[in-house]
């Protein structure tokens, strides 16, 4: 009997550890973030793209919004991280003014402000506009990001992001392909002869009345 003692610590052991993981990886839950039903802050949008490789679809484009980080919950793991979204983001709907011109509507209020974690309203901040494109060469597609933040949209005239000409994967065997992207801070150091191998697509607010 004594010589099976180590075996039974050994089991005891075993059982203690196999309880405890699943309590380590227990799955957190948030409260479902909501969209304002009625938001009244507009910012209609116009994105522009030329000299394209390809022809262009509609975009797809979407505001993401931060949350007030003192309405969540207390940082109480070991960690030290916040785990609770601390974004959300929102898709809105494009028109096409030209081959190369779109327009949207955005809204600043576009998420509801209310109690999620009872600690107060949660206010909300937009921070990006994104916009996307999928290009489509023969079979192949192939999609391009760009983004503006709302500050500078506002107050100097919105941003640029430089696409690859040639399309090509960043990534070889990515599924799907994203292509090159470089902001325009990166675009303006290159030399002038590596300017020509990239086109612009501009997002900028659109001034009611502008001709497109």
């Amino acid at each position: 009997m004594l010589k099976s003692l180590p075996a039974l610590r050994h089991a005891a052991l075993i059982a203690l550890i196999t309880l405890a993981i699943p309590g380590c990886h227990k799955e957190r839950s948030y409260p479902v973030y909501r969209e304002n039903p009625a938001p009244k802050v507009a910012l209609p949008i116009v994105i522009r793209v030329r000299d394209a490789p390809v022809e262009l679809a509609i975009p797809r484009v979407f505001v993401s919004y931060e949350i007030d980080p003192l309405c969540l919950p207390p940082i109480n793991n070991y960690e030290g991280v916040q785990y609770a979204p601390q974004q959300q983001s929102i898709e809105f709907p494009v028109q096409r003014i030209s081959e190369t011109e779109f327009t949207t509507t955005v809204f600043k209020d576009g998420m509801e402000v209310a109690d999620y974690y009872g600690r107060g309203p949660c206010t909300w901040v937009p921070s990006l506009v994104k916009t996307s494109f999928t290009f489509v060469i023969g079979k192949r597609r192939i999609n391009a990001a760009a983004s503006a933040q709302v500050r500078k949209i506002e107050g100097d005239g919105g941003s640029t992001t430089y696409i690859e000409k040639a399309l090509a994967p960043r990534i070889v065997g990515q599924n799907p392909e994203w292509a090159w992207t470089l902001s325009q801070t990166v675009f303006e150091k290159l030399p002038s002869t590596e300017r020509q191998n990239y086109f612009p697509i501009d997002i900028s607010q659109r001034i009611e009345g502008e001709a497109p």
